[in-house]
């Protein structure tokens, strides 16, 4: 008789978390406030089984963003393997952070409407700051050195979000109606904001925007956010 170390693991779990995520995907201000009770009954699991993965939609907001810019910086180490410099594996991780939010549009843009305390978007911040130091650690003197230290990745970050908030909205009418979303406008004012010591891109450098965001269209896979 197989011990009990030698068992499959109980795959329960997983589909109870992967049926919340789709859930709060699915969730938008249309259907009224955004509550456990909600998430819980749409995929169809009980408040018990909410809890026993999330203290509340903070955490499950938290979760499901970082398992969004993660996936997007594991597929951005991909390309930097390819020989690529720092400058242009820093403009690849804002292209991909680019193409989630385009390709989540929907998902996204309901987030804006949750009841979420400030919690929820600092673990946004401190997850894409962490992620900007990493790259930020690469460029070593490049960083100017009264730039350098934590600061200048939380710059980063608050900055590319307010953008990429800001398009959310803005678009917001033209997905209702049904129109395919084209995010390259929004990337190429990411990169043109961003410092350019960071970027590599001078004032007057072209921005290969629409090139970019279709080779990061090809690593963000659909089902990303839940997955």
């Amino acid at each position: 008789m197989p011990s009990t170390s030698d068992r499959a693991p109980d795959p329960r779990p997983a589909r109870t978390k992967a049926a919340i995520f789709a859930a709060a995907r699915d969730l938008t201000s249309t259907d009224g406030d955004v509550t456990v009770n909600a998430l819980a009954k749409r995929a169809g699991v009980s408040r018990a089984a909410f809890y026993s993965h999330f203290s509340g939609l903070d955490d499950l907001m938290g979760a499901m963003l970082q398992q969004m810019f993660d996936a997007a910086w594991e597929r951005g180490g991909m390309f930097a393997a390819q020989g690529r410099s720092v400058h242009e594996a820093v403009q690849f991780g804002f292209a991909m952070f680019v193409a989630y939010v385009e390709r989540h549009h929907t998902f996204l843009r309901g987030a804006l409407d949750w009841k979420f305390s400030h919690r929820t978007f600092m673990i946004l911040i401190d997850t894409m700051t962490r992620l900007h130091g990493e790259a930020l650690a690469l460029l070593g003197d490049e960083v100017p050195a009264s730039l350098q230290g934590a600061s200048a990745g939380r710059s980063i970050a608050g900055s590319a979000l307010a953008l990429a908030a800001q398009w959310l909205v803005d678009t917001e009418q033209r997905a209702q109606e049904g129109e395919a979303l084209d995010a390259t406008e929004l990337l190429e004012t990411v990169l043109r904001f961003a410092p350019g010591w960071y970027t590599g891109l001078g004032p007057e450098d072209p921005v290969a925007a629409a090139e970019l965001l279709d080779l990061c269209r090809s690593y963000a896979p659909q089902d990303v956010v839940g997955a």
